[in-house]
């Protein structure tokens, strides 16, 4: 996933604003940033972090944004509708794009909130969106094309290609089904199995044990207090399941850290929150764009 700025916005202000911010988003999270120059209005680009090239807007539209389905979806018009004035002329620069095997999402408006009307969703514009990312991450950007089910079926894939746990990996297991009621009217699927069972985001079977994985999004207090009770929850049942004697390692994945949070100031209290009184601590791993470091002392 990246950011892709086609530049140059017709005001210089509104550029320079929007260099800066991906160069602040870039290097605050490691999210990729590229500049696609289909005007050049204000000259070279002194300082980037990401690859720089110049097309004509017509080619560039006709690669990203012609009879883009997924687009359409996303922004609830057509692309034509768009990005095309009159229907006619492509109109793209000033824009910023999510490219994700495509090009996803895209803002509709271009500059600041102030500039476009009080019915206009602020992270709709250029500027307004950027601002939520460099305050936000990768979250900012993932819940305008994907639902919550898909931004963390995306952390656990990434922590699953990161190959940390060496194992077999088994995604989506049910669990608790051992203590549903012996009657068909009260499987899984019902009322009652919702309320019993539960379901893991990824077990990872090892020599040494199974690691019961539950992932969330962002690094801080309320997401952490919510996937601690999960996986604890999640890890009980596991164990009625398939026998008490069972070893088992307990881990939340988050993959977005705010940019004010230093992860070295905190290793000790997650410790001391996630200390089991008769087992191994949950460990507990937060990321950046994929990257994933364990939060210990």
């Amino acid at each position: 996933m990246k950011l892709r700025y086609y530049a140059d916005a017709p005001n210089y202000d509104d550029h320079e604003r929007i260099i800066d911010l991906l160069y602040t988003i870039s290097d605050s999270y490691g999210i990729t940033v590229e500049i696609e120059r289909v005007n050049n209005r204000f000259g070279s680009v002194q300082v980037f972090p990401g690859s720089i090239r110049e097309n004509s807007p017509e080619d560039v539209y006709d690669r990203d944004f012609h009879y883009n389905r997924t687009l359409g979806s996303n922004i609830d018009k057509s692309p034509s509708q768009a990005f095309k004035a009159g229907g006619r002329h492509v109109d793209i620069d000033g824009y910023v794009g999510v490219i994700d095997d495509g090009l996803v999402w895209a803002m509709t408006h271009r500059g600041d909130p102030i500039g476009s009307g009080p019915d206009v969703d602020a992270t709709d514009t250029t500027l307004g969106f950027l601002d939520q990312v460099a305050n936000h991450g990768l979250e900012a950007i993932e819940e305008k094309y994907m639902d919550e089910d898909e931004r963390e079926r995306t952390v656990l894939e990434q922590f699953l290609a990161a190959d940390i746990v060496d194992g077999t990996a088994h995604r989506d297991v049910v669990v608790g089904t051992s203590q549903l009621p012996d009657s068909p009217a009260h499987g899984a699927n019902s009322s009652v199995g919702e309320m019993i069972t539960r379901t893991v985001d990824a077990i990872i079977e090892t020599d040494e044990s199974d690691w019961i994985v539950q992932t969330a999004k962002t690094f801080e207090a309320s997401t952490f207090d919510t996937a601690l009770g999960q996986v604890l929850v999640r890890d009980r049942l596991y164990r009625l399941d398939t026998g008490k004697n069972t070893d088992t390692t307990l881990a939340i994945v988050f993959n977005t850290v705010p940019w004010e949070l230093d992860t070295e100031a905190v290793p000790a209290t997650v410790g001391r929150l996630t200390a089991i009184a008769d087992g191994a601590d949950v460990r507990v791993f937060a990321g950046r764009d994929g990257q994933f470091k364990e939060v210990m002392e």
